[in-house]
């Protein structure tokens, strides 16, 4: 059996709208650091395989041929959630419990290249040699087959060391600000989510970054978050999907996603139709790990010569002891110490946060499924090249099957290079991606923020503080091209998170995951 014939053949058995099907069973996609060493070990060998198989070029293949009409645009996050179950469901063909883990990022978004995820017992670090090749963690030493023959490669945005990205706190006000999933959309993809790709650089910031098992971690909590925004407020969130596609046409919930002849619906709700997963979201905040009341044990560190307040102080010397998902943590932190009318303006729904749980509760406390519209008619057709085969797969013990998926997908990704792939512009390297895109889609008005050069968002009243609540770096050029940007829109952003940092400091906030944001000394 061919690996083509089975996708269209299969391509049309999703159900979704108002007669959308509970999962049989759930995977739990964990956070990196809290699996167990077993646990690892078969994520690990569950990639390796993967990767033996050529299912990481397919992937990176798909990502690439559909770029611009994923990105953008109100389809991303119902796609990229697609995206990671199908990632998820070729992996239980291997190991059925395989679950996609997820990397939490604000944690580490003081000093990310010091996290333990980007160690060698993970994800692996910085590239080495003078092709940036990816030496040790999960994937060391890696050949990776799209677009062509090449070593893994990342490329650390500041030399050996990575800028400081967004913090939970700022995600978290995105998300308390976002009444709808166009707004929450661009704030997520042109924050957090594009700082990460920038910051490890390489594959990563390539069309084809799902190459990087980073990529898999990194949008498995893009999407966690989308997850929590929807059940902070299930009555006007959970199932919002205003928006256009990058064609500018309205969405409803039977626009088809690209690539899957699946409707938008059918990825709203984990735990239904193909999204047989939840999140390892806690219910309770836990500070047992926090130098909050420990603050005369603080060694090396540089004291302010300014008055703080004693949360100054209240910082984990080891994010991966935190027992709580990073942006759960913050909402305690944020109502207990911040001023009203801070609150008021940059978390304006945190007087009234529901108490919704994210794993059996679920069902509880979401509106009904809506009704699909007349534009969901399902058609199988040769673009829906999607993965409902590799489900099947996944719950199927017929060794036969995966032998013929196995041996097929290197068979047929061969026999499209001579078409689907050549009608696909790829440069080659990054170098020449910066080359050709820098010179497209840019503005001069668009200017990085530079901190030496703006000292005053450090401190209050002028004293020019390095407060460990960094300022957003900018997106690149490339960056800025490839997603088709509008300078004017990033400039925006980029003046209110600049905002945002100012008015944390002048309240005088310090985020509980600011260890390695200050400047160290040694005493």
């Amino acid at each position: 059996m061919k690996l083509t014939t089975a996708l269209v053949t299969i391509a049309a058995l999703v159900t979704v709208g108002a007669n959308a099907q509970a999962c049989s069973s759930n995977v739990v996609r964990k956070e990196v650091r809290s699996h167990t060493t077993a646990e690892w070990a078969r994520v690990t060998k569950v990639v390796k395989l993967l990767q033996d198989s050529g299912w990481f070029t397919w992937f990176a293949y798909l990502h690439t041929a559909n770029f611009g009409t994923i990105h953008g645009c109100e389809i991303f996050l119902p796609f990229h959630r697609r995206f990671l179950r199908d990632f998820e469901s070729v992996g239980q063909m291997y190991d059925k419990q395989f679950a996609l883990p997820y990397w939490d990022e604000l944690r580490d978004y003081a000093n990310p290249a010091t996290s333990t995820v980007l160690s060698s017992s993970y994800l692996g670090g910085n590239g080495q040699g003078s092709d940036s090749c990816v030496a040790n963690g999960i994937q060391a030493n890696w050949s990776m087959g799209y677009p062509n023959k090449h070593c893994l490669r990342r490329n650390y945005n500041s030399g050996t060391k990575i800028s400081a990205w967004y913090s939970p706190e700022f995600i978290q006000s995105l998300m308390s600000r976002s009444t709808k999933m166009s707004e929450l959309r661009p704030s997520f993809e042109y924050s957090l989510h594009g700082s990460v790709h920038l910051a490890l650089g390489g594959d990563m910031v390539m069309d084809w970054s799902p190459n990087d098992f980073a990529f898999w971690v990194h949008h498995a909590n893009i999407d966690r978050l989308w997850f929590v925004w929807q059940m902070q407020n299930p009555n006007q969130n959970f199932w919002s999907i205003e928006g256009v596609d990058i064609k500018g046409k309205a969405l409803t919930y039977g626009t088809l996603l690209p690539n899957y002849n699946e409707n938008l619906l059918s990825t709203m709700q984990p735990g239904y139709n193909n999204m047989c997963f939840f999140y390892d979201n806690g219910s309770t905040v836990s500070r047992k790990r926090s130098l909050h009341n420990k603050r005369d044990q603080r060694k090396c560190l540089h004291r302010p010569s300014t008055q703080m307040p004693s949360l100054v102080e209240g910082v984990f010397e080891n994010v991966d002891d935190v027992p709580v998902a990073a942006d759960t943590y913050v909402k305690d932190t944020i109502v207990a110490s911040l001023p009203k009318d801070v609150l008021n303006k940059w978390f304006p729904t945190y007087t009234a946060i529901p108490a919704t749980g994210y794993n059996n509760t679920i069902d509880n406390v979401i509106p009904p499924v809506p009704a699909l519209d007349d534009t969901g008619v399902h058609t199988t057709t040769e673009e829906a090249v999607v993965s409902d085969a590799y489900t099947s797969a996944a719950v199927s013990s017929d060794d036969e099957y995966l032998s013929d998926v196995d041996s097929s997908l290197p068979e047929y990704l061969s026999s499209q290079e001579e078409s689907e792939y050549s009608a696909i512009p790829i440069p080659t390297d990054e170098s020449e991606v910066n080359s050709v895109q820098e010179s497209a889609v840019y503005s001069e008005a668009y200017v990085a923020f530079d901190y030496e050069e703006n000292p005053d968002i450090y401190g209050i009243d002028g004293v020019g503080i390095k407060y460990p609540m960094p300022n957003p770096f900018p997106l690149t050029p490339q960056w800025v091209a490839m997603h088709n940007l509008s300078p004017e829109v990033i400039h925006e952003n980029y003046q209110q998170a600049k905002e945002f940092v100012r008015d944390m400091n002048v309240a005088g906030y310090q985020s509980p995951f600011a260890k390695g944001g200050q400047d160290e000394v040694s005493e």
